[in-house]
């Protein structure tokens, strides 16, 4: 009987110790949770740089970065051989249609000076009859040209003259310098041609161009220009960038060479489009084609994936066509670190 009850009493006392054992393994496993659970919550927020975007361009307005050039910027060589004897403007300098700019001693004329001599002189009555029989209606037009470069060839000296009016852009040889025939010497930007802004733009713009189209020129530091869409190259470089000019109405002042920013409001532009937006092109994860995802920052600072539709890429960054809305703050710096519903610290904006 007592060994009975000896044993009833071990059971009841096993027991008691497994209960208080699970009780305590549940304590810890809840703590342990707990724990874990506030350690999600103390996880320091991602440091990022954000971009408030807004619609300072409409879908079909175009904008893009050009180099200022003449319209015609013409090279100019000797047709011959020689040692180039004057050289009489530099860079800069203001020239006049049929303006002597150089002057070259042929090298090549003849190997002895007497022969060079004697044909230089028979090109020279060559010539002289010749048009005297073309003022005549004897000779062909033809006739007189072929008798005229017969007797440039000849000639000992020939000149380099500007062939329009305007400025002096590149000198590429100084007097006493040995120049092959072609070789280039002076380079002059034609003033009649006008002066134009050379633009580089994707094929999705271009589509929204066409010539005529209005456009603005900025230069920094000074007041904006007013032009138009002279010419869209019909055919894009190996990259994919079609070659836009920009002819500017009052060009005074303009260099060439200098860079200028081209504002174009296409034809689609007209009638209210859906806005556009650009952003870095850091801000931009998973580009594929015309679709993407930026990270926005919401209202309890946390960023939310958001697909959208892209409209081409330039200087400035790419342009979202859809996906975004007047005033979201879109991750540039730091977009690849976070995923969404990750907490962000804005460190600049």
């Amino acid at each position: 009987m007592t060994e009975r009850m000896s044993a009833s009493s071990n059971a009841v006392w096993t027991a008691l110790a497994i209960l208080a054992a699970s009780a305590t393994l549940a304590g810890c496993q809840g703590e342990a949770k707990g724990a874990e659970k506030a350690a999600v919550a103390a996880a320091p927020a991602i440091a990022v740089e954000t971009l408030s975007v807004s619609s300072g361009v409409s879908a079909g307005e175009v904008r893009a970065s050009g180099l200022v050039a003449y319209k015609r910027e013409t090279s100019l060589s000797f047709n011959a051989p020689g040692e180039i004897e004057t050289l009489r403007v530099d860079v800069g300098d203001q020239v006049y249609a049929g303006q002597v700019l150089a002057t070259l001693r042929r090298t090549a004329a003849g190997a002895d000076e007497a022969e060079a001599a004697l044909a230089r002189k028979t090109a020279e009555q060559n010539f002289d009859r010749v048009s005297k029989l073309n003022a005549a209606g004897a000779a062909s037009q033809q006739e007189l040209d072929n008798a005229r470069l017969a007797l440039e060839r000849a000639r000992e000296r020939i000149q380099i003259v500007a062939p329009a009016s305007g400025t002096v852009l590149r000198r590429e040889a100084e007097p006493g310098q040995v120049v092959g025939a072609g070789q280039a010497v002076l380079s002059v930007g034609e003033a009649r041609t006008g002066i134009i802004v050379e633009a580089s733009m994707t094929s999705s713009e271009v589509t929204k161009l066409t010539a005529g189209d209005a456009a603005t020129v900025s230069l920094r530091g000074r007041e904006p220009l007013a032009g138009k869409v002279l010419r869209v190259a019909a055919k894009g470089t190996q990259s994919g960038v079609f070659m836009v000019e920009v002819q500017v109405d009052r060009p005074e002042g303009l260099r060439s060479g200098e860079v200028a920013e081209v504002i174009i409001a296409g034809a689609s532009s007209v009638g209210a489009g859906p806005a556009a937006y650009t952003v870095p092109a850091i801000s931009l994860i998973d580009a594929r084609a015309d679709q993407g995802v930026v990270y926005v920052v919401d209202a309890e600072n946390k960023a939310r994936r958001r697909a959208v539709e892209t409209g081409g890429v330039s200087d400035r960054g790419v342009t979202i066509l859809k996906g975004l809305s007047e005033g979201d703050s879109v991750i540039t710096r730091g977009a690849s670190m976070v995923r969404d519903g990750d907490a962000v610290s804005v460190v600049k904006q």
